[in-house]
């Protein structure tokens, strides 16, 4: 174990009041003299390494963000001067700084007037103080010292953090409290500003009606939307809940919260639901909640919203009237007859749902694209694949990236499986189409149909037909998804994109965290120290979980120009990974041990302190089969164990400080 540098006591016992706990909004700062300046700087720090500089409130700069007790681990661990709070806009959270507000005889008397009944601390230089308040005063400062400095945060840029509580807060007992912005301060920000600050009065944010929706639609509404989603759409989400519902709604922002991987608690929830609609700013409404929806598929159409009233017409006894010819879409179906209907069709049974979309997602290098084609070909001739059924069909692979390799991972599959290329059921078109544009997807089902149709349409890799376009951004990858949707309307089969895993491979594929939400299904290709495996990371209306392991192997496919060998590689069936080396512990690992380990490798590949037992656990969960129906789930209570022994073996790469795993 890699031994403790420096232990400042100060950073051991730091606390913080609770609202700003729960806020994913930390980082670490350490001093650092720059030549020609007489006093050194605070320079901020991510956790896992790197200044920060250049990209506050970008989806970058948050996901480096941490929580406080993870931030305050790192600190301790590396030695460093101190812990940061980061503000965002959407917190209404604003941190009020005032410099050199220390007298002969103690700290100044309008000073501790203002920030009487919230949290405030002493700087690191012990002149200033910094005091927390709920509400969006903006960033502003004012360094003239009349007779103190002052300057707001809410926004952007950091605030240190040193627990040093004033008397006076430790007075009013308020060591934990966050209190609404005063008239006094906002009058102080009047005085040194010049002006009041837009739509900062106590008289809350500008009037802006509900929609009226109904409970219904709001479920509606949030039973499309991914809970694991982006954390300022998350927070959007929270706040549209809040408006429409006058504040009532926190059941349903915490229920649909909770089945998200990132779900923080309900007691973290509260108090952000709290803080919702005090800043003064204008409201996130359900306007952006129903579009958001609407982009997920549901139908909500705000224009049609009438009254209760409306209802007045019908009663018990009021017979059906249909509108039209048509039948209608909502004829109720007896259960019995209802639970006969066909369930659900497979091109690999268990694996390849016959759906409408479907991610491979990997890492490069991973193997995915060998995956893919060894999944395109088991389809194609109608052989099983891992023991799993398979129904034959055509398969289009669109060589979007490397158009080369798959020529050559054809000719290996077929050296491999002795087969004739020619019998082989899989067109390929070797181009990169532009899925963001209607023109080019409706050509590419033009040039489909022209050539005989396809029962499985693949598209490798799909940042490769979504050139230029925003991978974080609703906006542009809905527009893309819009046109694969539209090659299921014009060909009548799935369409299954490879994509790369994200930095944080727990936190699956690249980019908009909406994409995994609109995929009926979600493969895994994680490539580890001692294998490679694919795993089922969702399925719609399937079992999730399922993993299978595989090796490349490399066959020779050809000779270049210079007479040298060409190779490629194709998939061979293997065990799954042992996910750790037997020498590291002395001894053989559980299965759940297994899991552990595997899920602290994924996380560590962007993360190797502070990692929250948490996302440990949960990650291990998902790795860990299902139990049986009717059997108590133990799956959380099986990792925390295994962790625990992992944590406690002799010499163990792994120890648990302040909450958080870190790794020696």
């Amino acid at each position: 174990m890699t031994a403790v540098s420096t232990i400042t006591p100060h950073l051991a016992t730091l606390e913080c009041p609770a609202v700003l706990r729960a806020l994913p909004g930390w980082l670490v700062w350490r001093y650092e003299q720059v030549a020609g300046e007489e006093k050194p700087r605070k320079v901020p720090y991510y956790t896992a390494g790197g200044k920060r500089h250049g990209v506050q409130g970008r989806p970058e700069d948050r996901q480096q963000l941490t929580s406080f007790d993870a931030a305050r681990s790192a600190a301790i661990r590396r030695g460093l001067d101190g812990v940061g709070f980061c503000p965002m806009p959407e917190w209404g959270v604003v941190a009020l700084d005032f410099d050199g507000a220390l007298l002969d005889g103690g700290l100044h008397p309008d000073v501790e007037r203002l920030v009487a009944g919230t949290y405030a601390e002493w700087s690191p230089s012990g002149q200033g103080v910094r005091a927390f308040m709920r509400g969006e005063i903006g960033n502003r400062k004012d360094h003239r010292r009349i007779p103190f400095g002052f300057e707001t945060f809410s926004s952007k840029g950091f605030v240190t953090f040193t627990g040093n509580a004033l008397p006076i807060t430790e007075l009013t007992d308020s060591t934990n409290t966050v209190a609404d912005i005063t008239p006094d301060v906002l009058e102080l920000c009047t005085v040194r500003f010049g002006r009041a600050t837009p739509d900062a009065d106590l008289g809350g944010p500008t009037a802006v009606e509900p929609l009226g929706l109904t409970p219904e639609q709001l479920r509606e509404a949030l039973d499309v939307l991914d809970p694991s989603m982006g954390h300022d759409p998350w927070l959007k989400v929270g706040m549209a809940l809040h408006h429409e519902t006058s504040g009532e709604g926190f059941e349903l922002w915490d229920e649909w919260s909770s089945r998200g991987h990132q779900y923080p608690g309900r007691d973290a929830l509260m108090p952000r639901w709290d803080s919702f609609g005090r800043g003064g700013q204008r409201p996130t409404t359900a306007h952006l909640l129903v579009r958001m929806a609407n982009d997920q598929g549901a139908h909500i159409d705000i224009a049609q919203l009438e009254s209760a009233d409306d209802f007045d017409v019908i009663t018990p006894t009021t017979p059906a009237q249909p509108t039209s010819d048509k039948p209608s879409r909502f004829k109720v179906v007896p259960a019995g007859e209802f639970a006969s209907g066909k369930p659900p069709t497979w091109l690999v049974k268990d694996v390849l749902p016959a759906a409408d979309l479907m991610l491979l997602i990997g890492e490069s290098q991973a193997g995915k694209s060998f995956v893919a084609l060894d999944l395109a070909a088991a389809v194609a001739r109608g052989v099983e694949w891992r023991g799993k059924r398979v129904r034959q069909g055509r398969v289009v692979y669109i060589a979007a990236e490397g158009a080369a390799g798959v020529r050559n991972r054809l000719k290996a599959y077929a050296s491999v499986n002795d087969l004739d290329l020619l019998t082989l059921n899989i067109g390929v078109i070797p181009a990169a189409p532009n899925l963001l544009m209607r023109e080019d997807a409706l050509e590419v089902c033009r040039e489909i149909i022209a050539a005989g149709g396809a029962d499985l349409v693949i598209i490798d890799t799909f940042a490769q037909v979504t050139p230029g376009a925003n991978e974080n951004a609703a906006e542009d990858m809905g527009k893309a998804l819009a046109n694969c949707r539209g090659f299921n309307v014009a060909l009548r089969c799935p369409v299954l994109l490879v994509h790369h895993m994200g930095k944080d491979a727990s936190r699956g594929a690249r980019g908009w965290s909406g994409l995994k939400a609109a995929a009926d299904a979600e493969l895994e290709v994680l490539r580890m120290p001692t294998g490679r495996m694919l795993r089922v990371s969702k399925q719609k209306d399937g079992e999730d979980g399922l993993s299978w392991g595989f090796d490349l192997d490399q066959v020779p496919v050809g000779q270049d120009e210079d007479g040298e060998v060409i190779t490629s590689c194709v998939v061979r069936e293997a065990a799954l990974p042992a996910v750790q080396q037997v020498r590291e512990f002395g001894r053989r690992m559980g299965k759940w041990e297994a899991f552990v380990v595997a899920a602290i490798n994924e996380i560590a590949q962007s993360q190797t302190a502070g990692i929250e037992l948490s996302a440990v656990i949960d990650a291990a969960v998902a790795l860990g089969p299902k139990p049986e129906e009717g059997k108590r789930d133990t799956r959380k209570q099986h990792a925390k164990r295994a962790l625990q022994a992992l944590c406690d073996e002799p010499d163990s790469p792994y120890f648990v400080e302040d909450g958080c795993l870190s790794l020696g």
